[in-house]
């Protein structure tokens, strides 16, 4: 086996990390039963395009991730709502909480509209 310098180690974990994420909200988000919490969020029909986490620049291990509200969403065809979905942040975070895998949880959720920012932070095990 070679040889691996701590920067090569990093550059792996990142991309883990990302796929990790963008799979739990998959997962998560396109569920044929969801929490009535998550219901204003759109179905993810792209993910490589959607949900791109944004490491945080501070260095530690959480990722930023930008979702669309129903109406807003990449491709969508047909009528926007004339105002969007009214969300609860905190009841969002909690019902991503209880869904997310082990390893994963939600820190914040920031409403901007159209769009939502959740930060996700990697818990070491």
């Amino acid at each position: 086996m070679p040889f691996l310098a701590p920067a090569t180690i990093c550059s792996i974990s990142k991309p883990m990390l990302d796929r990790e994420i963008v799979a739990a909200l998959v997962e998560v988000l396109n569920a044929p039963t969801r929490p009535p919490a998550l219901w204003p969020l759109a179905f993810i029909k792209y993910p490589g395009r959607e949900l791109q986490p944004q490491a945080n620049p501070d260095g530690t291990a959480t990722a930023t991730v930008t979702l669309a509200l129903y109406g807003w969403e990449y491709k969508h065809r047909g009528p926007r709502p004339k105002t969007p979905p009214p969300i609860d942040p905190a009841a969002v975070q909690a019902a991503l909480n209880a869904a997310l895998p082990d390893g994963l949880s939600v820190i914040a959720v920031q409403d901007h509209g159209t769009k939502i920012s959740i930060k996700i932070k990697e818990e070491f095990r």
